[in-house]
């Protein structure tokens, strides 16, 4: 991925600026079509930016079969009608609304990357799509799907800020840390990880995508000199003695999570 892409999206000034820029860089990374879509816990106020409006023309976007089947954990699922036979559980109509969308766009295939679960305030995240037949597709996103949530984190970070017009400040965090970081980037931690601040996991999160400490910087907005800080402050918290350690911590949490613990 190229970060300038990154600095792009952190320059965008209002929602539509953002998702046409977030539409150029999922085209350069061969997706045709895009939905981010989160709702309220209840399903009430939608916030949806997608190329494919019509698809809710019959069924709205509040019942959209994402909400309910890729919103219960972090793992990526393939999509569209090219996998629906990977997911027996879905019903009569969602299998409609699925077949009506590949009909009236194309979308055949695709990959859904939530970005906040069920059980949070707000919940949703993003459906990338293309016309490809199933192989072709999972040879396409082949060894990204870590890159893919990635950049899906930080488009959902921004929108979130853009649509706050009088921002709340959060408390500081005990380490003073809170200058620009937003908690809607990552959902509450799992239990392995509650020793660490919210910029420390978004840093170890970083660390795990194979960002440098300057890029991490530079997608946090912080100097280098910061980052190892923060860097230093995990590998004492996990009880580790460096970044490979830290990441096998963040791995092994990840598969056993605990999203009921607290900020």
């Amino acid at each position: 991925m190229d970060w300038t892409d990154i600095d792009s999206l952190e320059r965008c000034n209002s929602t539509d600026a953002l998702w046409a820029q977030a539409l150029q860089i999922f085209a350069t990374m061969g997706f045709d079509f895009a939905i981010y879509l989160t709702v309220e816990g209840d399903r009430s106020h939608p916030h949806i930016h997608t190329n494919l409006p019509q698809i809710y023309e019959q069924l709205p976007s509040h019942q959209d079969p994402f909400l309910d089947h890729c919103c219960n954990s972090y793992e990526p699922q393939f999509t569209g009608t090219e996998f629906l036979s990977d997911h027996p559980y879905l019903g009569a109509e969602e299998r409609a609304f699925i077949q009506e969308a590949s009909v009236k766009t194309g979308f055949r295939a695709g990959i859904a990357i939530p970005v906040r679960l069920q059980g949070s305030d707000r919940f949703g995240g993003f459906n990338l799509g293309t016309a490809q037949t199933r192989d072709s597709f999972i040879a396409h996103v082949a060894g990204t799907t870590d890159s893919l949530r990635f950049l899906c984190l930080i488009i959902h970070r921004r929108m979130e800020e853009l649509r706050q017009s009088t921002p709340t400040p959060h408390p500081a965090e005990p380490d003073a840390e809170g200058a620009g970081f937003d908690r809607s980037l990552i959902a509450p931690p799992p239990a392995a990880l509650t020793r660490l601040s919210p910029r420390e996991r978004e840093v170890l999160y970083l660390f795990s995508q194979g960002l440098t400490s300057k890029e991490c910087a530079a997608v946090c907005k912080i100097s280098p000199h910061t980052v190892s800080e923060y860097a230093n402050s995990i590998y004492r918290k996990l009880n580790v003695r460096n970044r490979v350690e830290a990441i096998r911590v963040l791995a092994a949490a990840e598969r056993t999570p605990n999203h009921d613990a607290p900020l």
